[in-house]
């Protein structure tokens, strides 16, 4: 292969040339595609940051679903709770309950009397001393009557006896005794 011979206009316009496109690639690069590669850069830093608390706030979102959905089934069960475990005595509204239990289940109320009123840390106890005369299957009716009734009422010391038959009650018949018990929430 020969040599080429270039004469010395030849070669300072190619000098020329190549210095031209260093520094139109200098510029280009120095003040065009660096600072878009560093704006680049930047906004995928923004973007993973975004998306971190993005990612954050649709957690929370959802936590914040799950705990008003808590919150509506809590308030749901206290107000059942407060159904139960009134925070007001209603001594009238207790005494007919037990009035219309007896009389559903065909009870002779013997006796009713209130007993004194005990306190706990959360709520009082409200206790009644009852006698009633009946067959032994509706005293037991009774009892459990007292387990559907929308307030809590527990029975204690609960004592039976045969009792004599009556013209009006020719079949075997039981009398009882027992402390029932309602609670009253102390409330705040």
């Amino acid at each position: 292969m020969g040599k080429l011979k270039l004469s010395k206009e030849q070669i300072q316009q190619i000098a020329v040339a190549v210095l031209m496109t260093a520094l139109v690639g200098f510029v280009y690069f120095k003040y065009f595609l660096k600072p878009n590669m560093e704006s680049i850069k930047e906004n995928k830093a923004k973007v993973v940051d975004l998306t971190g608390r993005v990612d954050e706030l649709e957690k929370r979102a959802k936590k914040r679903e799950r705990l008003l959905i808590e919150i509506e089934q809590a308030e749901t069960a206290w107000q059942a709770l407060k159904a139960k475990l009134p925070e007001k005595q209603d001594m009238p509204g207790i005494l007919k309950i037990i009035d219309q239990l007896t009389r559903r289940h065909r009870l002779q109320m013997g006796s009713i009397a209130p007993q004194p009123i005990s306190s706990s840390e959360l709520y009082y106890e409200i206790p009644f001393a009852i006698s009633v005369t009946g067959s032994y299957h509706d005293l037991a009716m009774f009892l459990e009557a007292f387990g559907k009734t929308e307030r809590i009422f527990h029975a204690r010391n609960l004592s039976i006896s045969p009792a004599a038959s009556t013209p009006e009650r020719p079949q075997t018949s039981v009398s009882a005794s027992l402390t029932l018990v309602t609670f009253q929430y102390k409330g705040g």
